[in-house]
């Protein structure tokens, strides 16, 4: 199950990931200790990160209409330059642009939901076989943990029960992705078994 960072967004994490990684180029020895301290041309570096890709790291995170100075406080540029990267992502259909005056934009869940279909329907049959048996297997081992068919069966007032409550909201969250996954599969690659096991 992926890790959960607190209080930071998928912006601030690829900004992170990137500066880390032009950190750990600049050694050729992995083993040796830096020669300098890490923070110094911090700064540059993370301007160095193309305003576009900062928009759009931005942007998907828009779930609700929001402004483009906002968006352009989030990606750290000006106005003009949210606005511009933000109509370009409207115009392939990534944003909805809900709101004209101030202007608004908001992630377009049909545009992520037809990529999400188009990446799934190109997996070749050994990876489609392979990731559906793992997913599978997965939802076994989740029913038989909590002794049900599916999460929905849990009641919330009962997660004491299974150990601690908040993890076992994660697992129940965890196991909801995967029966969702599982359909998205088998509707990708047109099977009709879409809720043979996971209905």
């Amino acid at each position: 199950m992926a890790g959960l960072i607190i209080g930071k967004s998928t912006c601030d994490n690829y900004i992170a990931r990137s500066v880390l990684f032009v950190i750990m180029e600049s050694h050729d020895d992995e083993h040796s200790p830096p020669e300098s301290d890490f923070s110094e041309g911090l700064a540059e570096r993370v301007e160095n990160i193309p305003t576009d890709e900062r928009v759009y790291q931005t942007a998907l995170e828009l779930y609700e209409p929001t402004q483009v100075s906002e968006v352009a406080d989030r990606a750290d540029c000006s106005k003009n330059a949210a606005r511009r990267h933000l109509k370009r992502l409207a115009e392939i259909g990534l944003l909805n642009r809900v709101v004209e005056d101030p202007e608004a934009f908001k992630r377009n869940e049909s545009y992520f939901e037809w990529r999400r279909y188009n990446r799934l329907s190109e997996l070749s049959d050994s990876e489609y076989k392979k990731r559906v048996g793992e997913l599978l297997s997965e939802h076994e081992s989740y029913q038989e943990q909590y002794d049900a068919e599916k999460p929905g069966e849990i009641d919330p007032f009962d997660y004491g029960k299974y150990g601690d409550p908040e993890q076992v909201w994660l697992d129940l969250n965890n196991w909801e992705a995967i029966r969702t996954e599982i359909q998205d599969l088998r509707r990708a690659r047109h099977d009709e078994s879409v809720g043979e096991g996971v209905a």
